[in-house]
This record gives C-alpha cells, structure tokens and sequence, in this order.
C-alpha cells in the first residue's frame, strides 16, 4: 500500500506544476498558431501572406539542434513543403539519415555564399520557390542578401522578413 500510495504522489503533486495551475499566461486557445503574433509578429504576417500565394517549395533555417524548436515554422503553419525541417525529428520517423544527405550544408551554404552560381545550384537542385529570411535565418546563419537582391525577385517584405521568389 505504501508502495502504491509513492507512485502516485508524484503524478498528483506535479499535475498543478506542470499545467502552470491550469492558468495558460495568454489565456485559453485552441489556436496553436497564437503564439507566433506574440513571438515573431512579422513572420506570422508572412505565414498569412503564404497561405495565399501559389504552392512551392520554400528554403528557411534549420540546425542541428532544431527539432522541437521555432525551427521550421513557416512551412510548418502553411504546409509549404521545405528542404529540412527539424533534422533528428525527420531522421527518427524517416528511418535514418540517409534522406537528409546534405541538405543542412546546402541550405547553410545557400544562405551564406556571396556566389550566385552557388546558389543557384541549390535552389535547383532542390526546386525551391521560396526563399525565406527572417530573424531565424539572420540567427542561424551568416546571411548574405545581396545575391538574392540581385538575382531574385522580393515578393514580400515586412520589418525584418523578406521572401523571394525564384523564377
């Protein structure tokens, strides 16, 4: 008794902790996409503005660290297909690595290179239409704009986010 009375002390005390006293900081939702206007005002602008544009493939951020991060947002709230979403997530339910290849030095090199032609092969290879830069993008990579200004066409733009669309 004594045994079952100390198994269950701790799902009964931590309930209240874990659940934050059922009192959520910004209230009650069962939209699951809140948070970005608190977060990242500009980038849900920009999911907005995607979920109405033609269908592609888009190029934003990832890490190796970034499963279970803001990593991968945008194509996660406007189902856009992307080149890497969460790294290790992907390897666990895709069965390996093997997919993945080098698509997170690709990316890295894509936003990074000041070579256009380098770029190019990217996009290419990997049919993007999209490419996305944001406060993740500028966090996670040294971002070298110019060759996406000069070579590429700005769709959107607000504060800090800009897309371009690869013709």
């Amino acid at each position: 008794m004594l045994l079952l009375f100390a198994a269950l002390t701790y799902p009964t005390l931590s309930l209240l902790t874990k659940t934050n006293d059922f009192n959520p900081p910004f209230g009650w939702t069962l939209d699951g996409a809140a948070h970005l206007e608190r977060e990242y005002p500009a980038d849900a602008d920009a999911i907005r503005w995607l979920q109405t544009a033609p269908y592609g493939v888009i190029v934003e951020a990832t890490t190796p660290d970034a499963s279970y991060s803001d990593y991968a947002h945008i194509s996660t709230y406007t189902g856009l297909p992307t080149v890497l979403g969460w790294p290790m997530h992907e390897g666990q339910w895709r069965g390996g690595y093997t997919e993945q290849g080098t698509r997170m030095d690709d990316i890295q090199r894509l936003y990074e290179t000041s070579d256009w032609n380098t770029a190019q092969a990217v996009l290419s290879q990997y049919q993007v239409r999209y490419v996305y830069v944001g406060t993740l993008e500028r966090v996670a990579y040294r971002v070298n704009e110019t060759k996406f200004q000069r070579f590429l066409h700005p769709v959107y733009q607000n504060g800090n986010v800009t897309i371009y669309e690869v013709p």
